[in-house]
């Protein structure tokens, strides 16, 4: 298939990390997808367990939950735990994990699937509480690293192999032709048409390397928590995220990898993190430490954000379990804003370079405390001696006029005024946005953990995210190359084969042995 045959619609993977899910939310995340405008025969569903974890109040693991929504495939039999190296030091650095084969039915749509589910080692499963657990970003490693070492034909290690076979026989093309990856966690909706807009977005601007739709809250009227959110969601919080795996050069039928371009894949996959910075990037904000190094690797390429890609997710409904989200939000976005000042060679804006402009974010998301409390002493200090002249309000009217704007603006672009309902409970919430959190945050600069979010069964109170063996450990796992190890499957096939032929004939022999036993007792 040539890229003129290929067309608009382009092959795209759809990552699903899921951890300690239930099956309401997994399912609605895969109908979503599923059930999207783009067609089943151009997407291919990835889901990625991470270990074999149960949620809090669940009764299933979300492994098995996972499998239990998928039409598997007969062609590819009972899957086996197959190696791979994976983010972890010692001996976390080896893993295992099975690939399910099938495809993922609703709605009269028929969508390929892969769940990859991470189920550790032997001596994992038989001593650990969380065996195969490695965190988010060693699932969306599978996935890169099997596409890179796919594009440029490197060494596989065995759960390669068996993605590369299985992704072949499920789409009828080899995984070489997918050239973008939607990645989306397992608590979203997306909205039928996003993944059409994400794409074509992407296939019309060739200097595009990752688009970001608007993410709305799906439970908003739950309680305070959920209502406070709904205007800053808007207004700076953008998750459904597509990314370009290879992009095409302008003539030729030829790719410039991108996200799956080696450096890339090196860089995000450290596995030994010391410092407080590395930690930050790498264990509490992993998706936008991905967007930092791309912005820094491919400085002349741009990142979008597309509105008319919208979907939902359900958000924290309670203070603790926000307090805990945001904590790690607000702690990795500093230090991301930290690495991309020093870049130069951004794209500026108006008369700024965008080093000065994201400088001045760094700066003005570090003095949030300070800011609110001298806008209340204004307020209070106006309040209390109200001004007798023009001159003396000019700091009032250009307060109410930096948080009315806002206002005036979400007419004009989304001519619901509902939203104006929504900005005055997030204005009314600001000493929780600007003094609150942030305070929370900066005291809580080297906690790593994930608090109160995405609680598992018989987990630890406080546990760090990341937190593993760090004694030596040796890697056995063997990397081979993509002929070498279908040469080693053919020669499996074979032997196998030979084996049957040969037992048949000494069963046909027995038979006839026993045929002629029988019939020379009868003849005497």
């Amino acid at each position: 298939m040539s890229l003129a045959q290929i067309g608009a619609e382009l092959f795209a993977v759809c990552l699903v990390t899921c951890y300690s899910e239930g099956e309401d939310s997994l399912r609605t995340t895969l109908d979503s997808i599923s059930t999207t405008s783009y067609a089943d025969s151009r997407k291919l569903l990835f889901v990625v367990a991470d270990g074999m974890i149960t949620g809090a109040g669940e009764k299933r693991s979300t492994p098995d939950i996972c499998v239990s929504l998928l039409e598997a495939d007969p062609r590819f039999g009972n899957p086996v735990p197959m190696s791979y190296n994976a983010v972890g030091s010692g001996a976390k650095a080896e893993n295992r994990a099975m690939v399910y084969a099938g495809h993922y039915t609703v709605a009269g749509r028929r969508t390929p699937t892969v769940i990859v589910v991470k189920c550790g080692t032997e001596a994992e499963a038989a001593t650990e509480k969380k065996p195969g657990n490695r965190g988010k970003r060693d699932s969306q490693l599978i996935l890169m690293n099997f596409f890179s070492r796919v594009t440029y034909n490197d060494r596989m290690t065995p759960l390669d192999f068996d993605l590369f076979r299985k992704i072949h026989v499920l789409m009828g093309v080899t995984p070489d032709f997918f050239e973008v990856c939607l990645m989306v966690d397992a608590d979203t909706k997306v909205y039928p048409d996003s993944l059409k807009y994400l794409v074509n977005c992407m296939h019309h601007d060739q200097m595009i390397m990752g688009v970001c739709g608007e993410t709305r809250i799906a439970n908003k009227r739950q309680s305070w928590v959920t209502a406070i959110q709904v205007f800053e969601y808007f207004i700076s919080h953008h998750n459904a995220k597509a990314f370009e795996l290879k992009a095409r050069k302008s003539s030729g039928d030829d790719w410039i990898p991108l996200i799956i371009k080696p450096e890339i894949v090196k860089e995000y996959s450290q596995s030994v993190v010391t410092t407080l910075h590395e930690k930050n990037l790498l264990l509490l904000g992993e998706d936008r430490f991905l967007t930092t190094i791309l912005l820094r690797t491919f400085p002349n390429r741009k990142m979008m954000f597309l509105p008319q890609a919208k979907c939902r997710t359900v958000v924290p409904d309670t203070f603790s379990v926000l307090l805990s989200q945001r904590r790690r939000w607000i702690n990795s976005t500093i230090h991301n804003l930290m690495e991309l000042v020093l870049v130069r060679n951004l794209c500026g804006t108006f008369c700024f370079s965008m080093q000065f402009v994201v400088f001045m974010d760094l700066l003005g998301t570090v003095v949030l405390p300070i800011a609110i409390s001298l806008t209340y002493m204004l307020i209070i200090g106006m309040a209390l001696n109200p001004p007798r002249t023009f001159e003396e309000a000019i700091p009032l009217v250009l307060l109410i006029a930096v948080l009315g704007l806002p206002a005036i603006l979400i007419l004009i672009t989304t001519r619901k005024v509902v939203y104006i309902f929504w900005m005055l409970i997030y204005l009314v919430a600001l000493p929780v946005w600007n003094l609150v959190l942030p305070v929370y945050a900066f005291w809580h600069f080297d906690d790593f953990s994930w608090g109160e979010t995405r609680k598992v069964e018989g987990e630890a109170k406080g546990e760090a995210h990341g937190d593993g063996a760090h004694a030596h450990g040796v890697n056995n796992i063997p990397m081979r190359r993509w002929e070498d190890w279908e040469r080693s499957r053919l020669r499996k096939i074979r032997r196998e084969e030979r084996r049957r032929r040969d037992l048949e004939r000494m069963q046909g022999a027995f038979l006839v042995r026993r045929l002629g036993y029988s019939l020379g007792r009868v003849v005497r």
